[in-house]
């Protein structure tokens, strides 16, 4: 097993039982305690867990609680580029499913010259967007509000988004992982976009460069599940041969 998945399924340990000791660590990944330390160390050095005699704790919250006002000016050039790009696999008369991240909310900037067009969303800077445009009919999943990213989660929410039938989704992850598929660091956010992946015909992802070779906490779905990659490079050989191999139309934006 690799350094840094290792690490991924630490991480993913943490979540679950707060806390870790190197020699349990030691003993489930068949490798020194050593290498469970430096694991452990870079784990600290990134601000994900703090060190403790013999072991580790989690830090909780942490990549959950990044502003969004933070995250919208992120690669903000790269998303314009991505979300003009999308537009285009939107028609008039269209209905279509929006996340609430970020990249997929630029997507709201290239919406104005649709008609008759469908919005379903649990993003509240979308809804906002959108309430400006005429010509697009939206509908905002309720829910519990998660104030980071603002975007409505929970059961409420995935039992309402299950009501609709979408043509599209566009959404964003976190991050890429190779084995893994498109990941998250919230799992709330992560299973509504499972649920509107069920009510969608068509699944379009929209993820600029810096995604790939990212690893985050939650898995929201294989690529296989992925219709249509939107980004903004060119991907690295084995990226563009493990999508093609998993069915997924890669489109670079220009």
């Amino acid at each position: 097993m690799l350094t840094l998945e290792r690490q991924i399924f630490i991480r993913e340990i943490l979540h679950r039982e707060k806390a870790v000791s190197i020699n349990m660590l030691s003993e489930r990944f068949a490798t020194s305690t050593a290498s469970i330390r430096r694991d452990l160390e870079k784990l600290e050095q990134q601000g994900l867990v703090k060190r403790t005699y013999g072991g580790a704790v989690l830090i909780e919250g942490i990549n959950e609680d990044i502003p969004l006002v933070v995250r919208e000016i992120e690669q903000k050039e790269a998303k314009q580029k991505i979300a003009r790009c999308a537009a285009r696999y939107i028609s008039d008369q269209d209905t279509i499913f929006m996340d609430s991240s970020t990249t997929t909310k630029e997507l709201t900037n290239f919406l104005g010259d649709k008609k008759a067009l469908t919005v379903i969303t649990n993003g509240v800077r979308a809804i906002t967007d959108l309430s400006l445009l005429d010509s697009v009919e939206v509908y905002g999943i309720s829910g519990k509000l998660r104030k980071p990213s603002l975007s409505f989660v929970g059961n409420q929410a995935e039992t309402m988004v299950t009501t609709y039938w979408g043509g599209k989704l566009f959404f964003s992850c976190t991050g890429m992982w190779l084995s893994h598929g498109a990941m998250d660091y919230s799992d709330a956010e992560a299973e509504v976009r499972k649920k509107m992946m069920t009510v969608s015909q068509e699944i379009i992802l929209l993820c600029d460069h810096t995604k790939f070779d990212r690893p985050a906490f939650y898995r929201i779905c294989p690529f296989s599940q992925v219709h249509i990659l939107i980004t903004d490079q060119k991907l690295a050989p084995q990226w563009e041969s493990l999508l093609q191999q998993s069915g997924v139309e890669i489109v670079y934006a220009d």
